[in-house]
């Protein structure tokens, strides 16, 4: 399958949660890495358009991580939430089946900021998963405020990993300029 033909099935893909751009996947061939983009989006919006932008420099695999009850469409009704999980720590439970993160050897990790930090989805899925031993480079979208503790979170919480605090941080979503060679500078400095 090419890589054109498998990005235009990605949309239904990233409602179910998993796309594997090769279900038979093994360990690193060619010593090219196992890449696989693992993300939180609210409505696969901004941070979503993030990693789809590296997908299209990286390919891999993606994941979305998906939380076991979704968050109310009311903007209103969101924000209370949001705001309860942040003040009160809250993580919630996640939803729907996990890659096996032994055949990676790279993850490119995403979050929307929320103040100031990760989102508790991501913090969840930190908590839930074991990813020690692999390279982490997180990536974050904002909405002006910058990427705040993000990367040091992401460094705290991903015990034994790896992790590459110069990670990519945008304002919104959309093609994001520069990502390609962020992305090759990252690829390159495991080579």
């Amino acid at each position: 399958m090419t890589k054109k033909l498998l990005f235009s099935l990605l949309p239904a893909f990233f409602i179910s949660g998993t796309v594997f751009a090769n279900q038979t996947k093994s360990m690193s061939t060619n010593n090219q890495p196992n890449i696989l983009i693992a993300y939180f989006s609210m409505q696969d919006g901004n941070t979503g358009d993030v990693a789809r932008a590296i997908y299209d420099a990286a390919g891999g695999d993606v994941y979305r991580i998906m939380v076991a009850e979704s968050y109310p469409d009311d903007d209103k009704l969101r924000k209370e939430r949001l705001t309860m999980e942040v003040e009160q720590n809250i993580l919630p439970a996640l939803s729907g089946s996990a890659p096996n993160f032994e055949e990676y050897d790279i993850i490119f990790l995403g979050s929307p900021v929320w103040a100031n930090h990760l989102s508790q989805p991501v913090k969840s899925f930190l908590h839930k998963y074991d990813l020690s031993g692999k390279k982490v480079i997180p990536f974050v979208s904002h909405s002006g405020g910058g990427r705040g503790k993000t990367f040091s979170d992401v460094a705290e919480l991903c015990d034994g990993c790896i992790v590459d605090t110069d990670g990519w941080s945008s304002w919104g979503g959309g093609r994001q300029r520069g990502i390609d060679k962020w992305v090759a500078k990252k690829l390159n400095k495991d080579k």
